[in-house]
């Protein structure tokens, strides 16, 4: 995945000037290679996006699947999963974001990956007499395990001079072939929640911040390195049924860049108080990469979405332009408010 990170200050009332932080995210972009877990569809992995996300979202439980798989037409597939679930809790006049993600990765021929399971803490800081602006602080302890399945390899001492032979044993030894880390993450986000068509979500996080070491080796080990990620999303109505999603990720790890712009288009069925039914249309662009086209539908508390990336790099010969295929789930549980206060621009969930 291509990374890359800006650091800029984002003032309260800066909600109109979201083409001028699209701006400034741009001029700071360069391009690169892939080396971190990432998903298309990245504002439904919320929690594992940025620590500081727990909790912040229109409803009482969240749960969340998301699903990828990527270069299959060229390999074997690089496939990654990861569940998600995160709540709110109230403590006196404190709010607290309390969840969970599990991830589970594997790519290539060794079937190199492992797992990673991260409890996310916030708190959650109302920054507005209306109750519309919050701040979030949050961290993410977790523990995971890196290894590789020997077994599908092949080595150059089993060639017998007419071709491969299985029947040859491997001159090779693999003392430690699974390793087990912690890493910790770190994040603050900024939500802006006026209704369920005027929200705004930023955020910046820094992930892996302790450099765990990841080497199958004792000697020179190899560190994961910090990963620095910021995000932004507006919804904004344009017509009466219809709202504009822009949505941008930029991300730096180590000497690789990312960046993710692109916007979905949202078109209102219908509503009740506690469920929505619309669909969605999205075209996404991560530079010198992919293309990535994506649609997505609300049905009562669940919202469903599906995406694909059409390879844009030098990839494109091999691959025919097939990248991956990604798809996401995410359910809200939501109670019925037994009052609504029409003086008081409070979210639900508070």
């Amino acid at each position: 995945m291509n990374l890359l990170f800006i650091t800029y200050k984002l003032k309260l009332k800066a909600y109109n000037c979201f083409p001028i932080v699209i701006g400034l995210l741009f001029m700071s972009a360069s391009l690169s290679i892939a080396q971190d877990v990432h998903y298309s569809q990245f504002n439904s992995a919320a929690v594992f996006q940025n620590p500081g996300n727990t909790g912040l979202f229109d409803g009482d439980h969240r749960l969340a699947g998301n699903f990828r798989n990527q270069y299959k037409a060229v390999t074997v597939g690089y496939n990654s999963t990861t569940f998600a679930g995160d709540t709110k809790y109230r403590f006196k006049n404190h709010l607290f974001g309390l969840g969970a993600f599990l991830q589970n990765d594997k790519a290539g021929d060794s079937r190199y990956g492992g797992n990673k399971i991260s409890l996310s803490l916030s708190y959650i800081r109302k920054i507005s007499k209306d109750s519309a602006h919050f701040l979030s602080f949050g961290f993410q302890p977790g523990i995971a395990n890196r290894g590789i399945s020997a077994d599908a390899l092949t080595f150059d001492n089993q060639y017998d001079g007419d071709g491969y032979s299985a029947s040859i044993a491997p001159d090779e030894s693999f003392a430690n072939t699974n390793i087990i880390f912690a890493d910790f993450s770190a994040g603050v986000s900024w939500y802006m929640f006026k209704n369920k068509r005027n929200t705004l979500l930023a955020g910046l996080s820094y992930q892996h911040f302790n450099k765990p070491k990841k080497s199958f080796f004792t000697e020179n080990p190899v560190a994961v390195s910090p990963k620095l990620n910021a995000h932004i999303s507006l919804v904004k109505p344009i017509t009466t049924y219809l709202d504009i999603i822009p949505e941008v990720q930029i991300s730096h790890q180590n000497k690789y860049n990312a960046v993710n712009i692109g916007s979905w288009l949202k078109y209102w069925l219908g509503s009740t108080g506690t469920s929505d039914y619309a669909v969605y249309g999205g075209v996404f662009y991560r530079l010198g990469d992919a293309a990535i086209i994506a649609a997505a539908m609300d049905y009562e508390n669940f919202r469903v979405g599906i995406s694909y990336d059409l390879t844009l790099s030098q990839l494109k010969t091999a691959n025919n332009l097939r990248g991956g295929a990604e798809v996401s789930i995410v359910y809200i549980f939501r109670k019925i408010p037994s009052f609504i206060i029409k003086s008081k621009n409070c979210p639900v969930w508070m």
